[in-house]
């Protein structure tokens, strides 16, 4: 029997699972012309399973067998296909339509962002291997690399984003930790997909994006790149580092359990685009954009 304090709850998530579903679904068809395909063999949907991968994110749990318990227990009767289904088959089915995340989390980024003139960019340091771990490996973790941070070293992968004054990531880029943030600039700017044209923005970083060479290229595009010191940083500048905390702190950005760069990558596209979706449906259910966790947790 269902508790008086928990059915409130349980009712406003699968009122906001259901329009995940929904957007999810009609993304998924415009996307993928041949959808229906081998569609009467499958225990779960294309849309059905991208939907829950999202939902595993927004409900911020790392491992499969946890998720489809909770699943099964309180979600069945909106996806059947769940009861009896084993993670590592949920887990397949995920690095499969993998390629479809991206896509997907762009479908719905003109709602949230219009066409933003300050743009922000920043990184973040992801550790994927604790030192000890790195000796005991004699390959290590492919595509990982060494950095200092501060006091600290850090064996990892660095997360570039570039996000709108709203917190919405604009787009993304996943290095070693030892690639420097003003060689993703350019790369983060066309990922974005911002028509340039007559359109004067601003782009706000940190003093590792400071080069004049790349001043003056984005300049040329109609960029202005501004760089301060931190007592001195438009307070504005400081919503990347609220996506970034977002991101960590709900979705579990810091501690994947991945084991390999795809899956590593796998688990991050996942998690971004679960983030914007999650802005995305609160919206449309007119919550307060940024107040995430407590509709799905």
């Amino acid at each position: 029997m269902a508790h008086a304090y928990t059915t409130p709850r349980l009712s406003q998530a699968e009122e906001a699972l259901t329009v995940l579903f929904c957007l999810v679904d009609d993304t998924y068809r415009l996307l993928n012309p041949r959808w229906q395909s081998y569609e009467a063999l499958k225990r779960l949907s294309d849309s059905e399973v991208l939907a829950l991968a999202l939902f595993q994110q927004l409900r911020g749990t790392e491992s499969e067998r946890s998720f489809l318990r909770d699943a099964q227990r309180y979600f069945a009767h909106l996806f059947p296909g769940v009861l009896g289904l084993a993670p590592s088959s949920l887990h397949r089915r995920v690095r499969k339509l993998r390629r479809f995340l991206e896509p997907l989390r762009r479908c719905v980024l003109p709602d949230l962002v219009g066409d933003p003139e300050t743009l922000i960019a920043d990184s973040t340091l992801l550790a994927v291997l604790h030192p000890r771990q790195v000796k005991q490996s004699a390959a290590g973790f492919e595509g990982a690399a060494w950095a200092r941070w501060g006091s600290f070293a850090v064996y990892g992968v660095k997360l570039h984003l570039l996000c709108s004054t709203n917190r919405v990531p604009l787009s993304y880029e996943l290095t070693a930790a030892n690639v420097a943030d003003v060689l993703l600039v350019r790369e983060l700017l066309e990922g974005a997909g911002l028509d340039e044209g007559d359109v004067a923005r601003r782009l706000l970083g940190d003093l590792a994006y400071r080069s004049g060479a790349l001043g003056e290229n984005l300049a040329e595009a109609g960029v202005l790149l501004a760089t301060e010191k931190a007592h001195r940083r438009a307070p504005i500048r400081q919503q990347v580092e609220v996506c970034f905390a977002a991101l960590k702190r709900t979705f579990g950005l810091g501690e994947t359990l991945a084991k390999t760069l795809v899956g590593l990558a796998v688990r991050i596209a996942a998690k971004v685009t679960a983030y914007t979706y999650g802005l995305y449906v609160n919206r449309l259910l007119g919550r307060p954009q940024g107040r995430i966790k407590e509709l799905w947790a």
